[in-house]
């Protein structure tokens, strides 16, 4: 890793504390700052780690701008409260692009892939489970939420199918980001429709923060294997 990089990760680490010391204190003008700077942070040791432009890196960087979208957007949601739909919807985008990317990087990682059934049911029961719990409490969100949560679900499938996981061992890293993606949103849709957590906004950002800086770095580690070959 180059000292560039490094400091963007520094960066990443000071912008993220500030964040959190902001939402403890509700202190919203510095949140304005300290939340969208992360995915930037993020997008630019993306473009310093892997110089040569391929599809691959486009997918990680259009995912990292949905999210950033999706942040600045619940940002707003704090101030006008009615907004909060367009950002699950960027979200959405940038877990389907994710979705996208695994399944792309999975083909070029394992030839003759085959599914593994255990992925399968065990994304679809922690996912359709978690809804059917919030289900009485979302309103007139509960097809945007079921189908919300149904791309979480691909997502995890598709990283779980991704790797090679004896040969590739930055794969885990990735299922890591995307678990506590996954895990992250669980924590939100608690917090905001069944019951408030203490300091719930700080835990989604954090475990938010964190995976994605996960599934960064793991798919950094992975386009530059491949590139080796």
């Amino acid at each position: 890793m180059s000292t560039k990089a490094k400091n963007i990760l520094n960066l990443f680490f000071i912008a993220l504390a500030i964040e959190c010391f902001a939402n403890v204190l509700r202190l919203l003008p510095i949140q304005f700052i300290s939340k969208p700077s992360l995915m930037i942070l993020l997008a630019i040791y993306l473009l310093k780690s892997l110089k040569k432009p391929s599809t691959d890196r486009n997918l990680l960087l259009l995912a990292l701008f949905f999210s950033w979208l999706g942040d600045v957007i619940l940002l707003i949601d704090k101030v006008y409260k009615f907004v909060f739909v367009f950002g699950l919807a960027s979200f959405l985008f940038a877990h389907i692009t994710y979705v996208v990317y695994f399944w792309r990087i999975g083909k070029r990682n394992i030839s003759g892939l085959k599914p593994n059934l255990l992925y399968f049911i065990g994304a679809l029961i922690y996912s359709i489970s978690f809804y059917l719990y919030i289900f009485s409490s979302l309103g007139n969100l509960k097809l945007p939420v079921l189908f919300y949560t149904l791309v979480i679900s691909l997502m995890l499938i598709f990283s779980l199918h991704a790797f090679n996981y004896k040969k590739q061992p930055f794969g885990k890293i990735c299922i890591a980001g995307t678990m506590l993606f996954a895990i992250s949103d669980s924590i939100l849709a608690y917090n905001r429709f069944v019951s408030p957590i203490p300091l719930g906004s700080v835990l989604v950002m954090l475990t938010y923060s964190i995976s994605q800086l996960l599934i960064t770095e793991g798919a950094i580690r992975n386009i530059k294997h491949l590139n080796l070959k």
